[in-house]
């Protein structure tokens, strides 16, 4: 027994560290990158975590401005810069400033060098909170590379991401479309995106309710593919451009495409998701008014059975002074003429509304200016852009229902779609172009125009097709910059004018 004991004790003692080995290890923890506190200055903090973390130090500095951007008080450009040799082939990071706090940054530009989880990990510590735009041009990401950057998100409010030029981190990119996602601009341009990775990225995109701008430019996507995102762009409302150029489309992706401009016949699994929406809310929001019980009365507020509203204003007047009732119900209850003139109160109150309505005219008028132009007066505000909102597809009201097959809505909130330099024939062509006439005769909701922008150039469709040149001639006067020819008439006086 005594010969246990001690082979036990000695095995303890060689498992406890000394006091030395355990100052060691608190030292190594202090000088680890997460345990450094960040100040803010993004030049400082980048410079010390680099050192911490043992990442090759990479140069930061300002992006160049332009002209415009430097204002009148920057110094104008030059005629040429001298640089070292190879300055252009050094790795580095071009930031912009915070207008608000100079040492912070709001933008953040790597382009042309190897950026690995390491150094994403010390970008992930070193960003502000005031950083709000990342662009990562042929970074050599890859699937770990976006688990990293997805962690980097996750605690930012960035609302730009550029990641063109990344072709291994494809099948990854949906993770970037997430639903508690603050992008709304994001380019995956030229990173050879196939119908499986447009698949999974329609997937996401479908619950995404952030990105408003999407650019899928030169990539592989086929007619697989374009389906997929139209089948997401069905219940999707946020998403208001979409650039799906330089792709394989032909005309089985165009015609899906088309499909969800027009209205949308919903499947068993949308109609189940449908009722199970509608019971969550308590309420149909197909309804306007409140449900009533059988005895007329309102759920909200009980209602009368036999008093109109007539006798409500009665009764509102009964209750003022003693002083007034008298006449006000005499002028109230006061018969016409019996020779079918007005009585003279009838034409004292028709020179009172006479008044009003002149001094209403003149005072519209005034807040106008020639040719009907709103004045530019101190009083009047100016008016803002009116904000479109759209509520779930699924709680739609309805277009048809027949024999439990229900149609609803298409997608109007899509404006911007380029399809350029595709493979659609003829065919698609004419899906697109019944698509947007479909949306002309369309009586849409107040704000609400549907798409204003659609470009199909370098396709394989015959530039001579009636529904190619009536489309494109469509398409010009539905865009929101449009300037209407003027006449003969017009160009006449114009020219006397001047």
């Amino acid at each position: 027994m005594a010969k246990k004991k001690t082979a036990t004790a000695t095995k303890e003692d060689a498992v406890q560290p000394t006091e030395g080995d355990v100052e060691d290890e608190v030292e190594e923890d202090d000088n680890s990158p997460e345990a450094y506190q960040t100040t803010g200055d993004f030049v400082v903090d980048f410079t010390e975590l680099c050192k911490r973390g043992d990442v090759n130090l990479v140069n930061v500095k300002s992006r160049p401005q332009t002209p415009a951007q430097l204002g009148a008080e920057g110094e104008g450009p030059n005629t040429y810069v001298t640089k070292d040799k190879y300055e252009y082939l050094k790795p580095c990071i071009e930031v912009e400033n915070d207008e608000d706090n100079k040492v912070s940054i709001k933008s953040l530009f790597i382009k042309g060098w190897a950026v690995d989880v390491p150094m994403l990990n010390i970008l992930n510590l070193a960003a502000p909170q005031s950083l709000t735009h990342i662009s990562l041009w042929r970074c050599g990401l890859d699937s770990a590379s976006i688990t990293g950057l997805v962690s980097m998100l996750s605690k930012l409010q960035v609302r730009v991401l550029l990641l063109d030029g990344n072709p291994s981190a494809a099948s990854s990119f949906h993770h970037l479309c997430t639903e508690d996602s603050t992008l709304t601009n994001l380019s995956l341009r030229s990173n050879q995106i196939n119908c499986s990775d447009a698949s999974q990225l329609a997937l996401a995109l479908a619950n995404n309710k952030t990105i408003t701008n999407l650019s899928l430019y030169n990539n592989h996507i086929g007619d697989q593919g374009a389906m997929d995102i139209a089948k997401a762009l069905r219940m999707n409302r946020s998403l208001l451009s979409l650039n799906l150029s330089s792709n394989k489309i032909s005309d089985a992706g165009a015609k899906s495409v088309a499909e969800i401009l027009t209205s949308l016949t919903l499947t068993h699994e949308e109609v189940v998701a449908r009722r199970k929406l509608i019971s969550e809310n308590k309420s149909s929001l197909l309804v306007d008014d409140p449900p009533t019980t059988p005895g007329g009365r309102s759920k909200d507020r009980p209602g009368s059975n036999s008093r109109t509203g007539s006798h409500t204003a009665l009764d509102k007047n009964k209750n003022k002074g003693a002083s007034g009732k008298g006449k006000k119900q005499d002028k109230l209850q006061q018969p016409p003429a019996k020779d079918g003139r007005k009585s003279e109160q009838g034409k004292k109150d028709d020179k009172k509304r006479g008044a009003g309505s002149s001094s209403d005219s003149k005072s519209k008028a005034k807040s106008k200016g020639p040719a009907g132009k709103k004045g530019t007066g101190g009083d009047e505000k100016e008016q803002e852009p009116e904000v479109v909102e759209f509520q779930n597809p699924l709680l739609e009201s309805n277009e048809s229902e027949i024999d439990g097959v229900i149609v609803v809505s298409g997608n109007y909130a899509l404006t911007s779609l380029n399809l350029n330099n595709n493979l659609i024939s003829n065919s698609g062509i004419t899906s697109l172009y019944k698509a947007i006439q479909f949306q002309e005769n369309r009586q849409m909701k107040r704000g609400v125009r549907g798409l204003l922008r659609l470009t199909t150039k370098m396709n394989k469709y015959d530039t001579e097709n009636r529904y190619a040149t009536e489309l494109l001639d469509v398409m010009v006067r539905r865009d929101p910059f449009y300037e209407h020819p003027l006449l003969e008439e017009d160009q006449s006086n114009a020219t006397t004018n001047t």
